[in-house]
């Protein structure tokens, strides 16, 4: 009987102990990166970069706990390092970082499903999109999950994919894949189907862009974490020019509270996000930032030594002649293209009509770096004209809209007592293709701009119409509100951003020009002030 009673009081506390530990509170933290678009190596400030990135992953994972490290997609499209490896490049990169799951992109399906179709058969991790129906396709069936379970310590981590619906216009996905934008109803058919498995900690992690999850995340039930891409936005406590503050919180229909976080682009930040969840799965605090790459964190060993055998690739194909010629120099001098029409100026917005049939081109001259010189043109010399790889970006805007987008563009110049200051310039002053304006610098900003005409077919022109809607293509950055032109993030109709960089735009139009012979051609006229003499 002694022995029987001592039984039942060792049973007790070992249920007491068990019980106590499943109610004890679990730490979690979330390593986050979004539209990475291939940019390997540290942008022309130093910052940014996988071998930052890997440096910063692996401080996190030396502090201990229990970790996940996510991508909300597009990492294809946006260097040389994938008109190189078409993805090949991403494999080893992930595969050595040690992600844990990825969403897919749009982008990702830029050069068709057999490329698709191999990147993800390299991956060493799951990739998941649970809005996307592959089953028809031959060569992705089967391959994409719906969601994933993934362990983290002692419990079990759902993680359900989203992929934007647009992605069947705005990219080269197979007649046969089929998508959906129902977003909220099919997260929340999986997130009941994990919970019935019993798993209660639930992440999304998207590729849809803030303006859509604002609308659905607060109809989502069961899900604790969004980590979103698609619309490069920035969420920080810390870093000027962030769109609010990190996380961001929502509240669904019954009262639960839904992060959700984003870290910019281009691998230049890494988002953190710290929960604490209690035995049922509910989220008892959560907080964390986006951790900007600088150039001051030492990089990671072996990731920059991948990164450099890598680009042995990349210099060579920079190193080959595009086989055009310049007869006269392309002149981008700082001082010219950001004040008053300049030819390189002029190649490059002619170059990004040429190549996406809009109306109108409009092109920041701060994008614009460097001049080349008289003979033959290689791609590295127009990688140092156009250094950023941007994606080209079309959409409609009305008339209106090009003229607010104009007077943005000419507000940052000064002109004292008649003469324009060719000094301390920003990027936006635009250079055009397909229409022509003139400006006076002595007016008040946001009522400079005049005689704006939009080309005609014929190569006549005509006054712009403001309630007319015309095609325009720009860069991602202008078009996403960078220097200053939040008229074309507000007021863009139908914004597409495709996937041919900046610099193979203007490759492609100098090959079918051949020779290129640059002209001004009077697209910019300034009228109340002058211009002094270079030096």
């Amino acid at each position: 009987m002694r022995r029987f009673t001592l039984l039942l009081l060792l049973l007790a506390v070992l249920s007491i102990a068990a019980t106590a530990q499943d109610e004890e509170p679990f730490d979690l933290t979330i390593i986050h990166t979004n539209d990475t678009h291939a940019a390997h190596l540290p942008g022309s400030n130093g910052n940014g970069g996988v071998a930052a990135l890997a440096s910063v992953v692996k401080q996190i994972r030396a502090e201990g706990g229990n970790s996940l490290f996510l991508d909300a997609g597009d990492r294809f499209t946006g260097t040389l390092f994938h008109t190189q490896y078409k993805g090949q490049d991403q494999i080893q990169i992930m595969n050595l970082l040690g992600y844990s799951a990825m969403a897919l992109g749009n982008h990702e399906f830029d050069n068709g499903d057999e490329v698709l179709a191999a990147f993800i058969d390299g991956l060493n991790f799951p990739v998941v999109s649970a809005n996307i129906d592959f089953s028809a396709s031959p060569l992705l069936a089967d391959k994409v999950l719906p969601y994933a379970i993934l362990d983290a310590g002692d419990r079990k981590i759902g993680v359900i994919g989203l992929t934007t619906a647009e992605t069947a216009i705005i990219s080269n996905a197979g007649d046969d894949i089929v998508f959906s934008d129902d977003y909220a109803g099919i997260v929340n058919e999986h997130a009941a189907a994990l919970t019935a498995e019993g798993v209660n900690i639930i992440i999304v992690v998207m590729h849809v862009g803030i303006r859509d999850a604002e609308a659905f995340i607060p109809n989502l039930s069961g899900v604790d974490l969004v980590v979103d891409g698609h619309s490069h936005t920035l969420f920080s406590n810390a870093y000027t020019g962030a769109a609010g503050k990190y996380p961001q919180e929502f509240t669904n229909a019954a009262g639960e509270k839904i992060y959700y976080v984003q870290a910019g682009a281009n691998t230049q930040y890494v988002g953190r996000i710290n929960m604490t969840f209690d035995a049922a799965g509910v989220v008892t605090a959560a907080a964390g930032d986006t951790i900007a790459l600088s150039r001051y964190i030492t990089p990671d060993e072996e990731a920059a030594a991948l990164v450099a055998d890598l680009y042995e690739e990349v210099r060579a194909l920079a190193e080959q002649p595009i086989g055009a010629t310049a007869a006269e120099v392309l002149d981008g001098r700082r001082e010219v293209c950001r004040v008053e029409e300049c030819t390189m100026g002029n190649i490059v917005a002619d170059s990004m009509r040429f190549n996406s049939g809009a109306q109108i081109a409009i092109m920041n001259g701060g994008g614009v770096r460097a001049s080349i010189d008289v003979g033959d043109i290689t791609l590295g010399e127009l990688l140092t004209v156009q250094p950023f790889s941007n994606l080209l970006a079309t959409f409609e805007l009305t008339g209106a809209n090009v003229i607010v987008a104009l007077e943005n563009g000419v507000s940052g110049i000064l002109a004292t007592d008649g003469v324009i200051s060719r000094e301390g310039l920003g990027g936006r002053f635009p250079q055009v293709s397909g229409l022509r304006f003139s400006y006076d610098p002595t007016l008040e900003v946001g009522s400079r701009v005049s005689t704006v005409e939009v080309e005609n077919s014929d190569g006549t022109f005509s006054p712009i119409e403001p309630d007319v809607v015309y095609t325009v293509v720009t860069n991602g950055f202008m078009r996403t509100g960078g220097d200053g032109y939040s008229v074309l993030n507000d007021q863009a109709i139908n914004p597409y951003d495709f996937g041919t960089l900046d610099v193979e735009a203007t490759v492609a139009y100098m090959v079918s020009l051949g020779t290129v012979t640059p002209a001004l051609e009077g697209r910019i006229t300034i009228l109340g002030a002058t211009l002094p003499p270079l030096e």
